[in-house]
């Protein structure tokens, strides 16, 4: 869902012609899973763990959960986006600010569908997790239909997007973004 978490923060935060602004928004979006990004890829290459092991032991385990708090830690993007506001009328808040606000609308994405893998949003003032009914990937916890909402809505985001910038390479991107989703919703409708 990571692609969808940047298409959303993309189609509320992003401005025609701020490129600064705009790649915020990006980083922002990407940080909160970006630990994950990091770690499985070294899992599998460098300490050679089957992925059985990767997403059913280490993930659960104590150094990957305290790293998947604070990258999704609600309370520290929150006190980024203070310090980003405070300092808005200078570049390094403007950036900061809607760094820290495409981070918190990824975990507001995050948050409706993680069931039995959630995550400490409030670390490091609490541990408390909410745990979903709805999961991303497990079929236990309405993945299908999930998956199903997730791609209308990078769909949604990606038209919203494909008004606001017209330049070539955004719509050639946007344009692939789509046909990927399209791909996908094709694929879901018949399979599951």
């Amino acid at each position: 869902m990571t692609p969808t978490h940047s298409l959303m923060a993309l189609a509320a935060l992003s401005k025609r012609g701020d490129r600064r602004r705009n790649v915020s928004v990006l980083a922002g979006s990407l940080i909160p899973d970006l630990a994950i990004f990091l770690w499985a890829p070294y899992q599998y290459i460098v300490n050679d763990v089957s992925g059985e092991d990767v997403w059913g032991k280490l993930y659960f385990e104590p150094p990957m959960q305290n790293l998947i708090a604070w990258f999704n830690s609600i309370p520290i993007y929150a006190a980024l986006l203070v310090i980003g506001f405070l300092g808005r009328t200078k570049t390094w808040g403007k950036v900061l600010l809607f760094f820290a606000l495409a981070a918190l609308v990824h975990i507001a994405g995050d948050m409706p569908v993680h069931a039995d893998d959630a995550y400490r949003h409030f670390w490091p003032l609490s541990d408390w997790r909410f745990y979903s009914p709805l999961s991303y990937w497990d079929v236990d916890y309405h993945a299908v239909w999930v998956g199903k909402i997730d791609i209308v809505l990078a769909l949604g985001c990606a038209a919203v997007l494909w008004a606001r910038f017209t330049g070539r390479w955004a719509r050639i991107a946007l344009g692939l973004l789509a046909l990927f989703y399209i791909t996908l919703l094709v694929g879901s409708v018949f399979v599951g």
